[in-house]
């Protein structure tokens, strides 16, 4: 069971994985939008009116979204950190929404036992029934964070080099345009649907299974 627990929660580790990269331009591609081309097949385009950052990301109907003023504010090497992070807890979220659904499943079907995430079934439980467990996972995910941090630089940090060491083939620009800017919206998409995967399981008590099929 403990050893379940621990390989789920260290899935997320890998979105910290430390990777040596070359240094990139902080002036990103202009904005893109995604629409439909002729065939029906959705594809990348230029966006007439580019935003002022050059960072793409801006879809409609929400466009450039920036409420508190943040990217108005920061300085060009601070707007390209700010983009960085919101990549890297998009990768982290995405993984965390798989994290809750599998071992809420696994406790369902009963695979590791009738005490797995007992008494509620909820992924929350592991914070009542293994919390050494719990703790052990954050501080492996800080380690492999904080290694992450020394061997890369600014600007470099999201680059996991899987292009580079072969493990996918290189791309022409503008696919690796829209595979960055899937990444970016999927990432934001899970951010939102993990936080809500928490709330819920706060307020009802109830393990996500339940909730989807009911």
């Amino acid at each position: 069971m403990k050893l379940a627990i621990l390989s789920t929660l260290l899935a997320g580790a890998a979105a910290f994985a430390p990777a040596q990269v070359g240094k990139t331009s902080t002036s990103l591609s202009a904005t893109r939008a995604v629409k439909k081309s002729s065939t029906g097949k959705k594809n990348i385009t230029f966006n007439d009116v580019p935003n002022d950052t050059g960072l793409i990301g801006d879809l409609p109907p929400v466009g450039f979204f920036d409420p508190a003023g943040f990217a108005a504010k920061a300085s060009p090497e601070e707007l390209a950190r700010y983009r960085e992070v919101e990549i890297m807890h998009g990768r982290f979220a995405q993984l965390a929404v798989l994290g809750f659904l599998l071992p809420e499943k696994y406790a369902a079907d009963g695979t590791f036992g009738d005490d797995f995430l007992a008494p509620t079934g909820t992924a929350l439980e592991v914070f009542n029934t293994d919390p050494v467990w719990v703790g052990l996972t954050f501080g492996v995910i800080s380690v492999l964070e904080t290694v992450r941090l020394l061997e890369t630089e600014p600007g470099t940090r999201t680059n996991a080099k899987i292009l580079e060491t072969g493990l996918y083939y290189t791309p022409e620009p503008e696919k690796l345009a829209e595979y960055s800017l899937k990444e970016l919206q999927n990432g934001r998409l899970a951010m939102l649907a993990f936080a809500g995967e928490v709330v819920q399981e706060l307020v009802n008590q109830t393990p996500l299974w339940e909730n989807l099929q009911g």
